[in-house]
């Protein structure tokens, strides 16, 4: 009886510790990085940032090796299957590049650099625990250590006016989104009695509870749940109107922050959205797909609008990401397998392309964190002309023009929406992405035919092995993260079949309850 008991508890814990490992790395890293302010020789240099580096490179080395199992953990709270491989990997993408981007450009604010990089790799572990949650409570919970992370992140250079304001609005407004969020599960578990998301799907899916005076006042608790869990969801996804703190955050936060708000807050959100609409948003409560519809058309047209309007590096990309929040929630619309895995491949060259960009924005900024003004990218096509080619590409890819990833990620989420018979959400799409198409190439155009051209054309060797721009130097990090980034909106826009594969493979787990 006592080594019944002893095996039974060792399966317990194994079963619950191998779907929260990949976090448990990160996590252990993060205390590990912070444990260095205590040593005032090693938390000076690269020593945060090598350790970080190290930390996510073992949580990738251990997501690919447990890939092929399928775990639920902590009483089904928690799920690890091939649905979390795709978006762990996808998170662990977007915080490698956050802290590539961060070696040299945090260094010259002269902020500590262990507590930095310590919440750089909480804010990972949160959004890994997010989009494997299955629960409205850890939903809940691990939104909110993700936000907390941000927050902290986005006001991080002290003394900075505009990063502190950027900070407190958008701790306000995330403040609302998460009593939205709380009120949403309340609605949900007063109408089911459940929290796990498996068991309202099998909740909503049994007949029993179909009889006509019973289900009536469910369906008025369900509908109000989830209406509200969907507005907590939409400021994450800075959806318009739920957009405001978008593109004051992105503006005043430290560019590699901004980037990693960009990308890696952005693909959680959808992520566990994705997870949640699947299971428990159900058309016999109510067409959530006409509410979808709606949001989708008014961040696209919007996002478009404002960064047509935005003379600002930064605050052109964070309303051009409210645009793209509206072109993949088109995928989500289009719903089925076809249009959920078109979703995760949109979300994957998403981080690619715009991390490549922001890396960039790092390259041509000043030593004084000032240089964001479109007009000064004036003739850097000539002066510097890799750097150039590879923003324009990346922009390019964002408008997605063809043999990009970013074509195809619209392909593949537009595809599925006419399949599902939403023609004039797809017209509406199509040209917002030829407007798009407009700001995209004015910088281009501001690049390589400026209003007037560099008094002596551009110098051979002016960019040399070493990286010189704008007489800085390009670090390994950035280089690495352009790199990279290059290679993979080249090669998801040529060869797209694994990738998508890849995300198929991943929705197909999805379902498996």
């Amino acid at each position: 009886m006592h080594d019944m008991l002893y095996n039974y508890s060792l399966n317990f814990l194994e079963k619950n510790m191998l779907g929260i490992i990949p976090e448990a790395v990160i996590i252990i890293f993060a205390f590990l990085v912070l444990f260095l302010t205590f040593f005032e020789k090693l938390s000076k240099g690269r020593n945060p940032y090598y350790l970080s580096i190290i930390g996510i490179g073992l949580s990738v080395l251990y997501v690919l090796m447990v890939s092929g199992r399928n775990v639920q953990g902590f009483s089904g709270s928690i799920v690890f299957n091939g649905f979390s491989v795709y978006l762990f990997i996808a998170i662990l993408l977007s915080g490698l590049f956050a802290v590539l981007m961060s070696g040299d450009y945090m260094e010259r604010t002269g902020m500590p650099l262990p507590e930095y990089y310590s919440l750089v790799l909480f804010g990972i572990s949160s959004m890994m625990v997010l989009v494997s949650s299955n629960n409205l409570i850890m939903v809940f919970l691990a939104i909110e250590f993700m936000s907390i992370t941000a927050y902290i992140l986005t006001g991080y250079i002290r003394g900075n006016t505009r990063s502190t304001e950027a900070a407190l609005k958008y701790f306000v407004i995330g403040a609302f989104a998460s009593a939205f969020l709380v009120f949403g599960a309340v609605f949900i578990y007063a109408a089911t009695g459940h929290l796990n998301l498996y068991n309202i799907h099998a909740f909503l899916g049994h007949s029993s509870y179909r009889e006509p005076l019973d289900w009536a006042g469910i369906k008025i608790y369900l509908s109000a749940g989830l209406i509200l869990f969907l507005i907590g969801f939409a400021f994450k996804m800075s959806l318009f109107p739920f957009h405001s703190w978008t593109p004051d955050a992105y503006d005043g936060a430290p560019t590699p922050v901004t980037n990693f708000m960009a990308t890696g807050v952005k693909v959680a959100a959808f992520a566990i959205f994705l997870r949640v609409y699947s299971l428990i948003y159900n058309p016999n409560i109510m067409d959530f797909n006409d509410i979808l519809w709606i949001l989708a058309v008014l961040s696209m047209t919007f996002g478009n609008i404002a960064a047509l309007l935005s003379v600002n590096i930064k605050r052109l990309l964070a309303y051009s990401s409210i645009a793209q929040a509206g072109y993949i929630l088109t995928g989500i619309i289009g719903g089925g397998f076809y249009g959920y895995s078109g979703t995760l491949f949109y979300l994957l060259s998403y981080i690619f392309m715009t991390a490549g960009a922001f890396a960039i924005v790092i390259v041509f900024e000043n030593s004084d964190l000032t240089s964001l003004d479109i007009k000064k990218y004036s003739g850097l096509g000539y002066k510097h002309p890799f750097i150039a080619a590879s923003l324009s590409l990346f922009l390019l890819s964002l408008a997605g023009i063809p043999v990009t990833a970013g074509f195809m990620g619209k392909f593949y989420v537009f595809s599925s929406a006419i399949k599902s018979g939403y023609s004039l959400l797809i017209l509406i799409a199509l040209l917002n992405s030829a407007f798009a198409a407009f700001y995209y190439i004015k910088i281009i155009v501001n690049m390589y035919m400026p209003e007037k051209e560099p008094s002596g054309g551009y110098v051979a060797g002016s960019e040399n092995v070493s990286g010189a721009v704008a007489g800085g130097r390009i670090s390994e990090g950035l280089m690495i993260t352009i790199i990279i980034c290059l290679f993979f909106t080249i090669l998801m826009g040529i060869y797209p079949q694994p990738f998508i594969n890849f995300a198929s493979n991943s929705v197909s787990s999805l379902w498996r309850i």
